[in-house]
């Protein structure tokens, strides 16, 4: 028996500019980071040539099927579809769960896809870059699976660690953005995440995205082309260390994310924006594609005491975090899992 695991994300800046609708047109900048919330990949090798998968998150068994037979089912799809592409035909027991809440905005699926690609390179003894394992998920996520994702996950997942990536037609560039210790602990500590309480179907979004890119509405366009920019601004300040600036781009990056698609955000979301920004707030964001799931806010030390009773008050759950360096892992089972998520 092995375990994989796989860190999760929150995208700062970018989102949307990874969509190939997207980028193989105009080029994409996204600059996000992987955080110490996992993805597990429990696999154990069976006596027969059978696959088996369980998914606890969504409550769902795919019962022993031989390799020419596996089909693809919702609650198991990821495991499936990874095992029949890289064509394992071995028997093996595979178990994926996560830290995180499907749909919660965190990237938790695109990190069990990259997960598990890294778990079976493991067992066939191949040894992948990062960038074939971040290409092959995303090609099963999105040409497989048909999700409508843009690759920005992929890469966070399995590159790991603090990235600026640019998106072209025929090339990604993943840039580590190194900060002194003292800007890094102080960006941790001034990064709040907190639980909506609901998640919700990315797919709705997304898809209507895509779709007024493939008609290229004029809105759509021109607010992609601003995160983008943002996001190329956002990383000059990361690397001057200018942190207030990096909370504003937040905020105006939100406010250009909003004119992507319907569906992005709603009354209560916005209500809960405005009072945390009057509470002390720079700025902030939806960590996914909207609607729901988690919501990232920049604030100062001294007005935090603030944000966080009034995000209690409206009902939000903190959820503590620290940014995370590193990519996929495989792990001794005897170690215990939880040394991985120390800060």
């Amino acid at each position: 028996m092995i375990i994989g695991i796989c860190p999760t994300r929150i995208s700062f800046a970018g989102g949307g500019t990874d969509m190939p609708e997207y980028f193989e047109k105009f080029g994409g900048n996204v600059i996000s980071s992987t955080i110490n919330q996992f993805t597990y990949c429990v696999v154990q090798t069976r006596h027969d040539n059978s696959f088996q998968s369980f998914s606890p998150d969504f409550q769902k068994h795919y019962k022993p099927t031989v390799f020419n037979k596996i089909a693809i089912e919702d609650g198991t799809e990821i495991s499936s579809s990874v095992i029949k592409y890289l064509k394992y035909k071995k028997g093996l027991n595979v178990i994926l769960f996560s830290d995180v809440a499907a749909g919660s905005g965190l990237g938790g699926s695109s990190s069990l896809a990259v997960n598990l690609v890294n778990v079976i390179n493991h067992l066939k003894k191949e040894e992948w870059n990062k960038q074939k394992t971040a290409e092959t998920a995303f090609h099963i996520g999105r040409k497989i699976l048909h999700w409508p994702i843009g690759k920005q996950d992929e890469y966070s997942a399995s590159y790991g660690g603090l990235n600026f990536i640019q998106f072209k037609k025929n090339k990604v560039s993943v840039k580590p953005i190194k900060l002194l210790k003292s800007s890094k602990n102080e960006l941790e500590k001034n990064l709040l995440l907190f639980f909506l309480g609901n998640t919700r179907n990315s797919s709705i979004i997304l898809t209507e995205q895509i779709k007024k890119l493939k008609n290229k509405n004029p809105e759509t366009i021109n607010s992609l082309l601003s995160v983008k920019n943002i996001a190329l601004e956002m990383y000059e300040s990361l690397k001057k260390s200018d942190l207030t600036n990096f909370g504003n781009l937040l905020h105006k990056g939100w406010i250009a994310k909003k004119q992507f698609s319907s569906g992005i955000t709603n009354e209560k979301i916005d209500k809960i924006y405005k009072k945390a920004l009057q509470v002390g707030a720079l700025g902030g964001k939806l960590t996914g594609a909207g609607g729901g799931g988690h919501i990232l806010f920049y604030c100062e030390s001294n007005k935090q005491k603030s944000l966080i009773k009034k995000m209690n008050e409206l009902g939000l759950r903190q959820i503590n975090f620290n940014l995370y360096e590193q990519g996929p892992k495989i792990v001794n089972p005897i170690d215990c899992l939880e040394t991985y998520k120390k800060p």
